[in-house]
Parts: structure tokens; C-alpha cells; sequence
């Protein structure tokens, strides 16, 4: 249930929308890729009408888009910091960058009304995915394989 002051500050502004869509942009679409590695990883195929069913109707869908999106936004930081984003303090840097967005992009989902665990349940997953991105991709889903079994779901229980 909202809060009487995430019901104050529900609409999200002009503002934060167009810079996060820049930020987005900036990047290379990083949310946009993180989706379509959440539906390759839990093999969501489309429907007979050729329309991708929801993720979050899968088991870890939630926990899985999260993880990639922390982990492809860390990627595409660390792709625009050219070669030293290879380096260990670069990757950190990446990392953190990654981190600030999926909080700041939580912040506003909570002062649009969403529940404020599942924004932190959501903002620990973008974390987990953050620390995949020291990784290659491929041993990052193996360290998702076994952070699905101890992360938060992402989804509010009532």
C-alpha cells in the first residue's frame, strides 16, 4: 500500500523521463538489452501470435531482468570508458555508475507509488548484476544460477 507521501509525489515528471531515456540512449539502450537476455535465459519464447509472455510470470523473472540490467548497465559503462573500463577500477567505476542509476530509477518508482520493498528487493538484484559484470557474460549467468537461489524475487507479497 502507498504511502500518503509517495501518493503526493506520484506523477513522475517530464524531466526524470527524458533524462533517464538520454541516459538510456546514451548507453546503448542497456535496459532494452537486459530484457532480451532475461527472456533468452528463462527461454520466454513468443506466443502463437508471435507476442513475448510477461517476466515476471516466470519463476526468477523479476530477479533475472534486474540482475542483467545491473549488469548490462555496468557493461555499457564500461564500454564508454574505453579501454580503461577493462581495468579493475574501471569495472568499479562502471559498477557504481550502474548501481546510482538502478537507485535513482528505484527512487522514482517509489515516488510513483510502487512498494517501497520491492524497489529494494529490485535495487539489491541490480547490485548482484552489477558484480556480474566483472565477469564474462557467460560465467555471470553462472553466478546468476546460483544467486537466484538466495536473491530476493522482486515481487511484494502480500
Amino acid at each position: 500500500m502507498s504511502s500518503p507521501f509517495q501518493k503526493n509525489f506520484s506523477k513522475k515528471s517530464p524531466f526524470a523521463q527524458s533524462i533517464e531515456h538520454q541516459a538510456e540512449e546514451y548507453l546503448g539502450f542497456p535496459q532494452e538489452k537486459a530484457r532480451q537476455r532475461t527472456d533468452k535465459y528463462l527461454n520466454i519464447v513468443p506466443d502463437k501470435d508471435g507476442l513475448m509472455q510477461e517476466q515476471n510470470s516466470f519463476e526468477h523473472g523479476d530477479l533475472s531482468r534486474h540482475y542483467f540490467a545491473g549488469d548490462e548497465t555496468a557493461r555499457s559503462i564500461q564500454k564508454k570508458l574505453g579501454g580503461f573500463g577493462n581495468t579493475f577500477l574501471g569495472k568499479m567505476i562502471a559498477s557504481a555508475g550502474s548501481n546510482v542509476g538502478g537507485i535513482i530509477h528505484e527512487a522514482q518508482n517509489i515516488l510513483d507509488g510502487r512498494p517501497i520493498m520491492e524497489s529494494i528487493e529490485d535495487v539489491a538484484n541490480n547490485f548482484a548484476g552489477s558484480i556480474g559484470s566483472f565477469l564474462p557474460r557467460e560465467s555471470s549467468e553462472e553466478l546468476l544460477d546460483t544467486y537466484k537461489k538466495y536473491g530476493p524475487d522482486g515481487k511484494v507479497k502480500k
